[in-house]
């Protein structure tokens, strides 16, 4: 057994799990707008299930339904009526041998209007959220008391839905943790100031839940362990909390991080390094006796079998991991490893999807939160012949899943190397992750044996000589050029050409024209190759086109001393040493002198082959950058959807 820590069988209380692996609670917006368990939940729960993981601890359901719902179709446990729907839940999950455990949740001051029908959010005291920017109302002594009873309610109900536990929801900035925290818990009251009085509401909750459910049925608390904001819960206070609950019977601890307003600590972007907050369960480890599990960006099973073999805990939590690829655990069960499709914490699927009121879905995973959608498995009633062109993300996905469908293919790239904007996207500063993808759908496609034609680009005469019943076009884009400008060796370049080092720039004046990722991504390349950059952008604001945390992270990283920034300004000429702009607040032009122009403005579809190739073949699809440039997770969607539609 490669894995002797990871694959053994541990307990909490008296509850065996088949592994180590923990699905941690992860939000889906899966639930209906009413708080209901819906197929589609159930679905993708089950196949987590069937992945061979030993606990999933299903998502925060609301014990206030309204006041307290974080998200527009949250589940629900504040009555009775979701008994029904939670029973089959976690009948699910057990049908596929995994243990089930319940998260209960109040989103306290980190709601909003929109989510809760209009009632303001509540919560220890008036301390107004900086992320969500929303005041909320504090709670009186009867509203506690009556909370202190929907959690233990809530509790019970997970016991008599036929779950295995209920895990306390005392982290990430909501209800339960404003109450223990210096930083949000102002109140004068015995529910206040000390630490004793701000562990009261939790500790009532734990003795109340006790009471109904008995001692028999599994109970644990989820901390941050660490908020990461001034004045708040930092560890040595956490172990002082995690020792108490552990005294008044919490069978385990989830050792988190991080509020709202240090939201890249909680679901971290790409930059994040694997594993990076294992220490935080090792500092709960060394005060309680109870089993710990570690949660953050693990991602590879040698990382997990080293934070259990380090004895910094005695669980790991797989997120993110289970979302990119159902089948982590039975893979590395049955040492397929290098199999393994791991999530590249891009954060666009997931977290981004819900932040736009949508449901998790994953950038490397076209089936997370589809699994009655599309077909992950099964052989088309009809073999045909497909011809993939190009081999980029939407290409190979396409190639591959119509292999698995029993479909003779044939994938042509004009490169002599697979990946295409992968390979360019894996280039920009910490982000290397990208490259796990790429990797995995390069392998994959040696596996299904499918012939890979390189290095010469197709045309509509050399795809039909392949007589193809069906054609998907991938053929990706072109970086745009603006009208103005012309590309020049001698003083300009694509960010393409920059990040791929087809063109090598050190030590000069650059100035970057376009504030999108791309442009921000350029800029830090070019700046930790000792230029001096100055990005112009013609928005009020730079990467307006990434996901919310990667955003925060990358404007971070772009406040450093040699990378200068313009937002509100117009590129209207550029020449040789000089570029000619406008500004929103200005009626004159400007000029910038440089030694080096760079343009970082967007994708050009390339849709030529496609054009060609009209009414010559039976089926024909385009997809992904040569449809309209977009993300990994538009590619691989499209790539899937039209192998869909064979």
């Amino acid at each position: 057994m490669g894995y002797p820590h990871l694959l053994r069988s541990g307990k909490i209380g008296s509850l065996e799990m088949k592994n180590r692996v923990v699905m941690p609670p992860m939000a889906t917006n899966l639930g209906s707008a009413f708080g209901e368990v819906t197929p589609e939940l159930i679905a993708y729960y089950r196949r987590r299930a069937q992945g061979g993981v030993g606990l999933i601890v299903v998502e925060n359901a609301q014990v206030d339904m309204y006041q307290g719902r974080s998200l527009t179709s949250q589940l629900a446990v504040d009555s009775d009526k979701f008994l029904a729907g939670l029973r089959d839940l976690a009948e699910a999950i057990h049908l596929e041998g995994a243990k089930a455990f319940l998260q209960i949740q109040h989103g306290g001051r980190q709601t909003t209007p929109s989510t809760t029908d209009g009632l303001p959010p509540v919560a220890p005291s008036e301390v107004p959220c900086k992320f969500l920017q929303v005041v909320p109302r504090a709670l009186t002594l009867e509203e506690i008391q009556e909370l202190v009873e929907k959690f233990a309610q809530a509790a019970l109900r997970a016991r008599l839905a036929g779950f295995d536990g209920a895990e306390i929801h005392a982290a990430h900035g909501y209800l339960i943790n404003e109450f223990l925290s210096p930083y949000t818990n102002k109140r004068t009251d015995e529910y206040g100031g000390s630490f004793e009085n701000r562990m009261r509401f939790l500790l009532e909750i734990i003795e109340r839940t006790r009471v109904l459910v008995g001692e028999d049925f599994v109970v644990g608390v989820r901390l941050s362990v660490d908020e990461f904001v001034p004045g708040g819960l930092r560890k040595e206070e956490s172990q002082e909390i995690a020792r108490v609950l552990v005294e008044r019977g919490v069978d385990y601890l989830s050792a988190s991080c991080g509020i709202y307003e240090s939201m890249s600590t909680i679901i971290e972007p790409i930059n994040f390094q694997e594993g990076w907050r294992a220490y935080l369960a090792g500092a709960l480890k060394e005060v309680v006796s109870c089993p710990v599990i570690a949660v953050g960006v693990i991602r590879h099973p040698e990382v997990a079998e080293q934070i259990l073999a380090e004895g910094q805990a005695d669980f790991v939590a797989i997120g993110r991991g289970l979302i990119a690829d159902p089948d982590w655990v039975e893979k590395v069960r049955e040492g397929r490893e290098g199999e393994i499709n791991f999530c590249i914490s891009c954060n666009v699927g997931c977290i981004g999807e819900l932040f736009a009121n949508g449901k998790v879905r994953c950038a490397v995973n076209p089936w997370a939160g589809r699994e009655l959608l599309i077909r992950e498995k099964g052989r088309a009633p009809e073999g045909k012949r497909v011809v993939v062109v190009g081999g980029g993300p939407a290409g190979m996905q396409a190639a591959l899943l119509a292999a698995h469908r029993g479909h003779e293919v044939y994938l042509l790239e004009k490169e002599k190397e697979l990946g295409g904007q992968l390979r360019l996207a894996a280039s920009a500063p910490h982000k290397e992750k990208i490259l796990w993808f790429r990797d995995y759908l390069v392998q994959a496609l040696e596996r299904e044996k499918i012939e890979v034609i390189m290095g010469e680009e197709a045309t509509a005469e050399t795809v039909l000589r392949y007589e193809p019943e069906a054609v998907i076009v991938a053929t990706g884009g072109t970086p745009a050029v603006p009208p103005f400008a012309s590309l020049d060796p001698a003083f300009s370049a694509t960010a393409w050409e920059v990040l791929s080092q087809r063109v090598v720039i050190e030590n000069k004046q650059v100035t970057v024209i376009g504030g999108g990722v791309v442009g921000c991504e350029v800029s830090l390349f070019l700046a930790e190759r000792d230029n001096w950059v100055t990005l112009v952008e013609m928005l009020p604001q730079l990467a307006y086109d990434a996901e919310l945390i990667t955003r925060m992270e990358l404007l971070k990283e772009l406040n450093q001393e040699n990378i200068k920034i313009m937002t509100q300004a117009q590129c209207m000429e550029v020449q040789r040493g000089r570029v000619v702009y406008l500004c929103d607040a200005a009626s004159t032009a400007s000029e910038l002198k440089n030694d080096f122009v760079v343009f970082a403005l967007g994708t050009t579809p390339n849709r030529s082959l496609y054009e060609a190739l009209q009414g010559k073949v039976k089926k024909l699809f385009l997809v992904g950058d040569a449809r309209t440039p977009r993300k990994i997770y538009q590619a691989v969607l499209e790539g899937a959807m039209a192998v869909e539609r064979l």
